[in-house]
């Protein structure tokens, strides 16, 4: 197999990708569980309580919600703010109707590893990297402050529609390494180190909503991350949208003029702005699925790639959402407001 590499950084200047610094300052590669073991011991456990699983809300006539969890308890609340994951519970109840979670035909492999144990590669894998293939593709990146790389390899059954198949549960399950170097045989020397270094790699059945929600709100429950637009991750951005999610809600209903009787406006807002937004990056992740995998819209040749690749996180990285966000919280508690 003939493969061929685009390298994730300034070197993607020649084929149009321009990079500038994000709103947030991040390092440039978050290890997602040490960012949560961090910011666990800040939380108050007065306020926050883990290991709760909703699995039903209903509303009051009051117009408040009871939920109720896994335990038996229950919590009565004037506002819900689902943020429970792409199986989210309360999705259906926003949406009113059955949503689904459709299998994308696409499997992702992964597993971390030491930085020391790969320095045979030739390539410098110290930077973010995608490594592409027909219907196949290896996505590798540092992280930890480079003493690890994480590694993903991709793989797309592109001989049957989307939705046609049904994955039992669970999703996530261990494989073997012997898998992974049957299933990426031929794929060059820097890829075979990778691949023998993956020590009991993981093996994660890729689902997304697919058709997308329409609203993110019904009466005073709003979703937020993966349970209101669980995409696929080849763009990297379902972290980030969920982080605009929850900017956008904050801002709209932590505001000082923000009272309970301006809890149904400012939903309102939030879903006027969000809803297009998260929905068009959940499509160009789908997308951009089928570009890396030699089977994009302008076709599988690598110039085609290069092309369809050209700007393509532009509108995810410059999109002035500061200063949406303050449009929508003027347009609500500004002189012309609704607030």
């Amino acid at each position: 197999m003939i493969t061929w590499l685009l390298q994730m950084t300034s070197d993607w200047v020649s084929i149009g990708m321009h990079y500038n610094p994000p709103m947030f300052q991040f390092p440039d590669h978050l290890y997602r569980p040490t960012f949560l073991e961090a910011i666990i011991p800040m939380l108050n456990p007065r306020l926050v309580h883990m290991e709760q699983r909703c699995i039903s809300v209903s509303t009051l006539p009051s117009g408040s919600h009871v939920l109720e969890f896994a335990d038996g308890s229950t919590y009565e609340a004037d506002l819900v703010i689902a943020a429970d994951g792409i199986k989210s519970v309360l999705r259906d109840f926003v949406s009113e109707k059955p949503t689904s979670l459709v299998y994308s035909n696409r499997i992702a492999r992964r597993s971390v590893i030491p930085s020391e144990a790969l320095k045979a590669v030739k390539t410098d894998i110290m930077r973010p990297l995608t490594w592409i293939g027909k219907n196949k593709h290896i996505v590798t990146y540092p992280v930890e402050a480079n003493q690890k790389i994480n590694v993903v390899l991709f793989s797309t059954d592109s001989a049957v529609p989307i939705g046609a198949v049904n994955i039992p549960l669970p999703w996530v399950k261990p494989t073997s390494q012997d898998e992974l170097q049957r299933d990426y045989s031929g794929w060059g020397e820097d890829a075979n180190i990778i691949i023998k270094e993956m020590k009991n790699p993981s093996k994660w059945y890729l689902h997304f909503l697919h058709p997308p929600l329409s609203s993110y709100v019904r009466q005073r429950v709003v979703l937020v991350g993966d349970a209101a637009h669980a995409m696929l991750p080849h763009l990297g951005s379902g972290v980030g949208q969920g982080l605009e999610d929850v900017y956008a809600l904050c801002s709209l209903i932590g505001d000082p003029r923000a009272q309970k009787s301006h809890l149904d406006a400012a939903l309102k807002a939030y879903d006027s702005i969000r809803v297009t937004r998260a929905n068009m990056v959940q499509s160009m992740s789908t997308v951009m699925g089928d570009v890396v995998a030699g089977r994009g819209p302008g076709g599988g040749t690598i110039p085609q790639i290069q092309e369809q690749l050209k700007g393509v996180w532009h509108p995810i990285w410059h999109h002035d959402l500061v200063g949406e966000v303050k449009r929508a919280v003027a347009n609500a508690y500004g002189p012309r407001g609704v607030l």
